[in-house]
């Protein structure tokens, strides 16, 4: 009976979602995940990516994986040719099913000052972790932000915008909380 038990758990084992080690398209699996400038621990922070976003990789070397082309370091106050790099094995071939009680929390307390919050709970969230999945928006942006204000454009339907990757009129997103639709 122990000999089958350790059969099975060596074979399932082998279908867990690999870490990335060949280019191509994969998902953080973490929480959160750093983006650093080298592919080494110690190396400078240029940004984080959020469970379940996708990410493409470029090259993968010594368990490290390049998310981004080289581009000029001067834009991150360095000189020379930079590209942003994640430990490879936080990558999944796989998207990692819909987020834990505890990711659904830490969206929960970014988005809760939410216009209407209580009322509309459930679409707010589920918009805000389908642009979290598919990579449009991330926690941080919802943190900052402090959630989704109501359009007074598009009254009388419960229309809501934020903003993410940045504060310009291309960055704002609105969500139809009846209906989940996101649009620009």
């Amino acid at each position: 009976m122990n000999k089958i038990v350790l059969l099975l758990a060596l074979c399932f084992t082998g279908f867990a979602h690999s870490a990335a080690d060949s280019p191509g398209n994969y998902f953080a699996s973490a929480d959160s995940l750093k983006e650093l400038l080298a592919p080494a621990a110690n190396a400078a922070v240029t940004n984080t990516i959020y469970k379940g976003q996708s990410v493409e990789v470029f090259e993968v070397k010594n368990g490290w994986a390049r998310v981004s082309k080289y581009y000029d370091g001067a834009i991150e106050g360095t000189s020379g040719q930079v590209a942003r790099w994640v430990s490879a094995q936080y990558l999944s071939d796989e998207k990692p099913t819909p987020a834990s009680v505890a990711v659904d929390n830490k969206l929960e307390q970014a988005i809760k000052g939410s216009d209407d919050f209580s009322k509309y709970r459930p679409g707010l969230v589920k918009g805000s972790q389908e642009l979290i999945s598919s990579g449009k928006c991330t926690l941080a942006d919802f943190t900052e932000m402090g959630g989704w204000m109501r359009s007074v454009n598009h009254k009388p339907k419960p229309v809501y915008f934020t903003y993410c990757g940045g504060m310009k009129l291309s960055n704002k997103i609105y969500l139809n909380v009846q209906t989940t639709e996101i649009f620009k």
